[in-house]
């Protein structure tokens, strides 16, 4: 009788071995999803391999196979390389590797489409007359497609230059050589626009996955996907899992982006899952970005990708003028809308044309005190501070999400003393409709595309956008969701509010994303006809982000940054993997990692792996989980994943109690 090796979506990095009866031996095959008893309870697994033999002596029968399609081999490869990798348990990685989950995918029952739309070739229109530089991309990209064979790509372009374009066109050879494309974006909110492009050239043929969907419509496209039956998905970062039986092409658009790492549990980074998943297959795979990470630059630099460049927008379009206004010599008081940029957005309604406004802070005031006694609202599950919200008016917790009704008197003392500080998108708004009360006014950001909940095939995110983009509003608000891939011709202003938002952050990425945002937001102007400006209002225009972003020039902030971050021993130069701990008892979670840390001092000292810590996160504690970290330098990531697998080992023969230790390799925030 064979044994099944099950893996269930629980944190823990082993198998579990159970006997398979002979009723269900001919289904039992790896890849299928099981029910089999865990404790006094039944839990849904996946058989990740089959044994003729065991050395256990109490083994359980698997008690049912599950009617869902099974994995692929190919998926079930890729969620092996994941979890060996990311050091994550197999069965988290298989889970996540289903829409919604493995519980979920189970659960769902997806509506079978009254008919499938007729596989057939349709003609790509001529819709924009190429660029040399588009023309010369596609000459790279096309023929890697057509040919097949591993061919990571990097298409650094500047905003405006077309892009997506390429994308539209290179999915467009993939489905000619008989097979699919894969198109991850960071966001729903970006991916709006991407689905309206390909849906346009590829009619019903477009499937799409992310997470504001219900699980059935996810489930619906996902078997879609797996029958072949849509030739291009689009999608978030979990949509790196599609089942698409002929890629040919997958291409990460906004590759920098950090939304692409997935920040709790499972943290693997879409954009390396791609390109691994590219490698596997032996196809092409394209990243494309105005920004790129300065990881992807080192790779074209050192040959592993190769670099295609845009550097002139379509239609030579100039780029946009921008200016730096310096906040510590403006007369506004407290008002977010400086001298200058106040006459730019009055000259823009006068002359009918469009706006858009930045600011990467949500809600109305993200600092509230007391001037009578120094209160200050906290969160009782996070070491934070609450932030204001109007509507409804609150205070608010921006982790765990938890709400207190917000008075208008300290709730310490009783006095009408309270002091508002780090204004949110809330209050820009208010103060937006009170300087331009006739103007049509926008607001995205996280909040609104909740409160609106879905509109009928779209985000509500998307419904934002599309009131926008038919010109039913003057003015656009938004946090970072507005801030790249999105193409409104008739926007000729940009605003930045407060370009120091994430500026100081105690993070060795903080320059670099400063950078990144305030080039991708920038970009949204001066795409149609007329030339855009760009107002970036700052306390520091001096630093080397905001100075070489408001000249345009990549290259300065590029060489200083790579510069320092080779002093300090930093990605692109360093691998880096945290060792994190968290659990309910401050003592006990520090004494766990000062043992983990002080144990593994020999073998990353004879391994060349240097051990930073252990230390409090910034977020010391996050939803009353207290939380540590160990952070592990080296120059060769095999030998960083060994000692980040050996502290592994050493937490968990220490069975240390309520303590949970998970690994963040290739982490994107060390704070």
């Amino acid at each position: 009788m064979p044994y099944a090796l099950v893996a269930l979506p629980l944190p823990l990095r082993q198998t579990f071995t159970y006997r398979v009866p002979d009723a269900l031996a001919a289904r039992v095959q790896p890849g299928v999803q099981v029910t089999v008893p865990f404790g006094r309870r039944s839990a849904r697994g996946f058989v990740v391999g089959l044994a003729a033999s065991t050395e256990l002596e109490q083994v359980k029968d698997v008690a049912a196979v599950l009617a869902a399609p099974p994995l692929s081999p190919h998926l079930m490869a890729l969620a092996r390389w994941i979890a060996e990798y990311y050091l994550a348990p197999l069965g988290e990685v298989l889970a996540a590797a289903l829409p919604g989950g493995l519980e979920g995918f189970a659960k769902s029952r997806a509506r079978r489409a009254a008919r499938e739309d007729p596989v057939m070739s349709l003609p790509l229109p001529e819709r924009v007359r190429l660029t040399a530089e588009q023309g010369a991309a596609l000459a790279a990209i096309v023929p890697a497609v057509a040919k097949g064979g591993f061919a990571p790509m990097l298409l650094h372009g500047v905003t405006a230059s077309g892009k997506t374009e390429i994308y539209l066109r290179a999915a467009h050879a993939a489905r000619e050589a008989g097979g699919q494309a894969l198109v991850l974006v960071p966001e729903v909110a970006l991916g709006s626009q991407v689905v309206a492009e390909f849906r346009r050239r590829f009619r019903g043929r477009v499937g799409v996955l992310h997470s504001y969907l219900s699980v059935g419509e996810r489930r619906r496209n996902w078997e879609l996907a797996s029958r072949g039956a849509l030739d291009v998905v689009v999608g978030a970062r979990s949509a790196v899992f599609a089942p698409l039986p002929g890629l040919k092409l997958i291409v990460v658009d906004e590759e920098h982006e950090p939304a692409y790492k997935q920040s709790e549990q499972l943290r693997y980074h879409g954009r390396d899952v791609a390109v691994r998943r590219a490698q596997m297959l032996g196809i092409p795979v394209v990243l494309g970005s105005a920004t790129p990470s300065l990881e992807s630059l080192a790779n074209a630099a050192r040959g592993k990708y190769r670099l295609i460049r845009l550097q002139s927008r379509v239609d030579r379009r100039p780029m946009p003028a921008v200016h730096v206004v310096d906040l510590r010599r403006e007369a506004a008081g407290d008002s977010l809308l400086s001298r200058p940029l106040r006459a730019a957005l009055a000259e823009r309604l006068e002359r009918g044309e469009q706006a858009m406004l930045f600011l990467n802070r949500r809600g109305h005031s993200h600092y509230t005190q007391c001037r009578h006694c120094g209160f200050v609202p906290e969160c009782p599950n996070c070491d934070i501070t609450l932030t204001l919200h109007m509507v409804p008016r609150e205070w608010r917790c921006h982790y765990c999400d938890h709400r207190q009704a917000a008075s208008v008197e300290c709730p310490s003392c009783r006095t009408p003393m309270l002091r508002f500080s780090g204004a949110g998108t809330q209050r820009a708004e208010r103060e937006i409709a009170k300087a331009f009360p006739a103007a049509r006014l926008l607001r995205l950001d996280t909040d609104v595309a909740r409160a609106r909940g879905r509109a009928p095939g779209e985000a509500g995110s998307g419904a934002v956008l599309g009131a926008f983009a038919r010109g039913e509003a003057d003015i656009l608000l938004g946090t970072q969701m507005i801030a790249k891939g999105l193409d409104f011709p008739r926007v000729t202003l940009v605003g930045v509010l407060d370009a120091d938002v994430a500026l100081h952050l105690p993070d060795f990425r903080a320059a670099e994303r400063t950078f990144q945002l305030l080039v991708q937001v920038s970009g949204r102007s001066g795409r149609g006809k007329v030339k855009g400006e760009v107002f970036v209002q700052t306390c520091t225009p001096e630093h080397p982000a905001v100075a070489a972003a408001a000249l345009q020039d990549e290259q300065r902030f590029l060489d200083r940054e790579l510069e320092q971050r080779r002093e300090a021993g930093y990605p692109p130069f360093a691998r880096l993997a945290a060792i994190l701990f968290s659990g309910r008892d401050e003592g006990a979670v520090e004494r766990a990692a000062t043992a983990v840390g002080d144990a593994l001092e020999p073998e990353a000292e004879a391994a060349g792996v240097t051990v930073l810590g252990p230390a409090p996160q910034a977020l010391a504690r996050l939803r009353n989980q207290y939380r540590w970290h160990l952070l592990l330098k080296a120059s060769n990531a095999a030998k960083l994943r060994a000692v980040a697998e050996r502290a592994l080992a050493v937490a968990e023969a220490s069975r240390l109690k309520g303590i949970r230790v998970i690994a963040d390799v290739d982490p994107v925030e060390v704070l």
